[in-house]
């Protein structure tokens, strides 16, 4: 059997282990945490989305508490404690080798035989059917693994499909950016974020974790007023001075690792969901309107980007007018 086999079922045996703690500690968590914000729903959504946050981070660190790496099967040299070693002694059993006589008749076949002795079959040796050793414990690793492994070539086939968008969009220059400067110094961000109009159809987002880039779709900008556009870009401005490209992350990583726990997609919800109503917050203080008013700019919003490009292209003719956004880009 190769040494592999083994390895992979101990590991297997500890990782299943270490799951079980992972599901029933982080199950109890979140529903504590749950109850807490259900009495908290009046409050700050900033303050529900660093209790979510608190799960996510702990989804995280459940492996390190409960699996310390001096108890793993294979040990790390640098990270294991390792016994002083101690000399071998080696102790003589041998005797010496004595011969048996040669016979002295000389029979045909039998000259070279040294004893008496009848010579026993060795038996052939059975085939190895490594697979069939592993436990069902090292499928599940295994299995586990591989969505693991499919889920960062996902994520890694999404950052170069944003590559190529960015590499495609345009810098905004005149009016947007003039917007985009006076926003992020009422929210006192620490630079101007660089802004890029793109013609694919999409919801305005940044992105960028050292050089935060504000995305606009070309459309969208045409189609709403100053007043509404301000309010989008106060929302996505919000994101960067809240710190969410970095803190996103953590809910992020334990729903790809733990795919198979309903918690960790409910936590990274949920994280999502109070970030928006954060930024929401920030964008209605920012821009001076009313939640009314703001709620009507995110229904626009939703419905030009859920529209199809022919049909906005139909009805363009028929909208008017008014203080749209085009001035912006004059």
């Amino acid at each position: 059997m190769p040494a592999t086999i083994p390895t992979l079922n101990a590991w297997s045996s500890d990782w299943t282990t270490l799951v079980v703690a992972v599901v029933w500690q982080s199950t109890l968590l979140a529903a504590v945490v749950g109850l807490i914000a259900l009495m908290l729903r009046g409050s700050s959504p900033a303050v529900r989305y660093w209790l979510w946050q608190i799960v996510a981070i702990k989804l995280l660190l459940i492996p390190v508490w409960s699996w310390p790496v001096w108890s793993l099967p294979v040990p790390i040299p640098w990270l294991s404690p390792q016994p002083n070693p101690e000399p071998v002694k080696v102790v003589s059993t041998a005797e010496p080798v004595r011969f048996a006589p040669l016979e002295t008749q000389n029979t045909p076949h039998e000259s070279s035989v040294l004893t008496s002795q009848p010579v026993e079959a060795v038996a052939e040796p059975a085939i190895a059917r490594p697979l069939a050793d592993l436990t069902w414990r090292s499928w599940l690793l295994v299995g586990w693994a591989a969505i693991v492994g499919l889920q960062i070539a996902r994520l890694l086939w999404q950052r170069g499909r944003l590559a190529r968008m960015l590499r495609g969009a345009n810098p905004a220059d005149g009016a947007l950016l003039q917007v985009v400067a006076e926003l992020a110094q009422a929210l006192q961000l620490k630079r101007i974020p660089r802004t890029m109009l793109t013609a694919d159809e999409c919801s305005p987002f940044v992105c960028g974790i050292l050089r935060p880039t504000l995305v606009l779709p070309r459309t969208l900008t045409v189609s709403l007023t100053t007043a509404e556009l301000r309010q989008v870009i106060a929302h996505e401005l919000a994101h960067i001075k809240r710190r969410d490209l970095v803190w996103s992350w953590i809910p992020e990583v334990a729903r790809m690792i733990y795919f198979f726990h309903p918690v960790a997609h409910w936590v990274a919800w949920r994280v999502r969901l109070e970030r928006e109503l954060a930024c929401d917050q920030w964008a209605i203080i920012t821009s001076g309107n009313s939640p009314g008013e703001y709620a009507q700019t995110l229904v626009r919003v939703v419905s030009h980007v859920s529209q199809p490009a022919a049909l906005r292209a139909a009805i363009a003719p028929l909208t008017g007018g008014g203080d749209s956004g085009e001035e912006l880009h004059e």
